[in-house]
């Protein structure tokens, strides 16, 4: 690669990429691991997920030099591999919708692992763990429902978007 600025489009492509890559590394291991150690394995994963959003999160607020709902709500809104539309946002509650994924994206490989395309909805849930774990690394008075919290299939299921909402605690 040469020394010139990257495109937003080639950047978003190279993040998108990533972010699929660290999606099917996790899918292995939420796969593989439980017949060679048990399901309780899986609420490593799970943790392991969380954590490193919430020291990404926690990072980022100190990057930006703040930590409130609204700013919050403008990044995950401004992340433009997911294609979001900012709904709602205030000082209490953010909504955004992403319509774009790059995790269905995996099916066919999923599918070459003799996993069904249903399998999104093993792997989503544990997935998401990072985006609360960031949510709350960012600030720890804010918590996040993400689709499966919601009951939503969205964009696993060929909707036209996944909610993602960011409030304070109750």
């Amino acid at each position: 690669m040469s020394d010139d600025e990257l495109t937003w489009d080639l950047c978003n492509e190279l993040v998108a990429g990533e972010i699929a890559t660290r999606c099917l590394i996790v899918s292995y291991f939420i796969h593989r691991l439980p017949d060679k150690y048990g399901a309780e394995i899986l609420e490593d994963i799970k943790q392991a997920n969380y954590d490193a959003g919430y020291v990404a999160g926690r990072n980022a607020a100190k990057a930006m030099g703040k930590n409130d709902l609204v700013t919050l709500g403008e990044l995950f809104g401004g992340t433009n591999v997911f294609n979001p539309e900012i709904v709602e946002i205030s000082e209490d509650r953010a909504v955004i919708h992403w319509r774009r994924c790059p995790v269905p994206t995996l099916a066919p490989t999923f599918k070459e692992m003799n996993l069904s395309e249903d399998y999104l909805e093993t792997v989503c849930p544990i997935l998401e763990l990072f985006d609360h774990g960031f949510v709350e690394g960012w600030n720890p008075e804010l918590e996040t429902q993400t689709p499966p919290d919601l009951g939503e299939t969205g964009l696993q299921r060929g909707g036209d978007f996944c909610t993602v909402i960011i409030a304070k605690k109750r």
